[in-house]
């Protein structure tokens, strides 16, 4: 594998793994546009615009989209972040240069005709209705709002059924055409095709409109979130209550980085961790319990997920704050870092094996640091995470306020809990 890194005079970066041997390529085309970057009338269109995308345009129906698709044997996918939206496309070594043409006409050549946007109004507001029946989204996005209640980075992705409603066509164009210009592409490109080819395909078919070719977008300095804690508890006649419980984790670049990802795998990252041990082995109080890391370009969030019966619950929080008071007395043992370690590492390394994941290492490398950060390098970080490191990241978070998000059928008795009992 060689990694070329190729910038267009417009700004548009490509990052190539050259990878000989296989038949595929794929690529990913990162927009850095997303739920972070929209004012209070945007809100929800970084993820409509990227629906809109894939209906008629001035080059091509709809239909011949799916066509293509479908001669190319390829796999087509788009998704919405809160800080950047992106397509993949897996197809063919001999039908390279067809694939970035589709992915030109899609990304590039947009209609938004009144009859589409009204349609695809209709379509999202479906799919917000989709998302308020899964608790799991629910209580993720309510974690961030007790957590960082007032940033953008907490608003739901798909905006809401209000908001959709209000969108008129040049409020979209608006927004496309401050977004969509070539300073904001990361693309990636993996599979046995030659740089010089990569680039001038890209030359040839990545064409932005004339009336926005000199548009190039100013980063405009959103301030990182302020860690403001506070519980949310949402009503809900689902089977189990959902919660999060966590507190501010460190950002990308940080000195305890490493140490905190480490102590985040030896609690909840799997069957061996603690909390799956105690929680799930010993009590059989949940099927599921992780804790998550929830990273962006310049902060991060600790926080611990599980789900269970309301009959089980104030046991289950009750069993979180004796873990809690184990780990700050008696910290982890170097067996557990030395597992922890391993598990990253392979975890690392198996997913490198994948094309897919390995752009999507480079693209994220590239947005949080401005350049590729060698998992060779990451490794070692990992590698040289001393017992104490750990054990000093232990007091350090758990002696932080936390945040909390519940979702279901909680009495009062459990709130009353909740609210007097667990407060770090």
């Amino acid at each position: 594998m060689q990694v070329t890194e190729i910038e267009f005079e417009n700004g548009l970066k490509i990052i190539h793994d050259f990878n000989p041997g296989r038949k595929t390529i794929n690529i990913v085309v990162a927009v850095k546009v997303g739920t972070r970057d929209e004012d209070k009338k945007e809100h929800g269109l970084a993820h409509f615009v990227e629906h809109l995308l894939f209906k008629n345009n001035s080059a091509r129906r709809i239909d011949d989209i799916h066509e293509e698709i479908d001669r190319l044997g390829g796999e087509l996918d788009a998704f919405t972040t809160r800080e950047t939206t992106y397509f993949t496309l897996k197809i063919l070594g001999y039908h390279f240069t067809r694939g970035v043409k589709l992915l030109s006409d899609i990304i590039l050549k947009p209609d938004f005709s009144e009859e589409e946007i009204e349609l695809e109004k209709m379509v999202v507001k479906e799919e917000i209705k989709m998302y308020r029946d899964s608790p799991e989204e629910l209580v993720f996005d309510n974690f961030l709002k007790a957590s960082w209640d007032g940033h953008p980075l907490v608003k739901e992705i798909l905006g809401t059924e209000k908001k959709v409603s209000s969108y008129n066509k040049d409020l979209i164009v608006s927004f496309y055409k401050k977004h969509y210009v070539p300073n904001k592409f990361i693309i990636g490109v993996s599979g046995n095709i030659p740089a010089k080819k990569v680039e001038e395909s890209f030359r040839n078919f990545f064409v932005f409109d004339e009336s926005n070719i000199n548009n190039v977008y100013k980063e405009v300095s959103s301030k990182p979130p302020v860690f403001k804690p506070k519980d949310i508890f949402l009503r809900r006649n689902f089977e189990q209550i959902q919660l999060i419980w966590g507190t501010e984790g460190y950002p990308p670049g940080h000195e305890r980085r490493e140490a905190l990802s480490l102590l985040s795998v030896l609690l909840g990252g799997g069957i061996s961790s603690r909390l799956f041990k105690e929680l799930r082995d010993k009590r059989g109080l949940v099927y599921n319990i992780e804790t998550q890391l929830i990273t962006f370009r310049d902060a991060s969030l600790f926080g611990i997920y599980t789900a269970t019966s309301p009959n089980s619950f104030l046991e289950t929080f009750k069993t979180l704050l004796e873990e809690k008071e184990k780990l700050l007395k008696y910290g982890i043992k170097k067996e557990e870092l030395d597992l922890a370690k391993r598990q990253t590492i392979n975890n690392i390394l198996m997913a490198i094996e994948s094309p897919t994941q390995r752009l999507f290492y480079f693209i994220d490398s590239y947005l949080i640091y401005g350049r590729i950060f060698p998992w060779i390098e990451k490794i070692k970080k990992i590698r040289n995470v001393k017992i104490d490191d750990v054990n000093d990241t232990i007091v350090d978070i758990f002696n932080k306020p936390f945040s909390l998000a519940v979702i279901g059928t909680l009495d009062s008795q459990m709130k009353n809990f909740l609210k007097g009992e667990r407060i770090i």
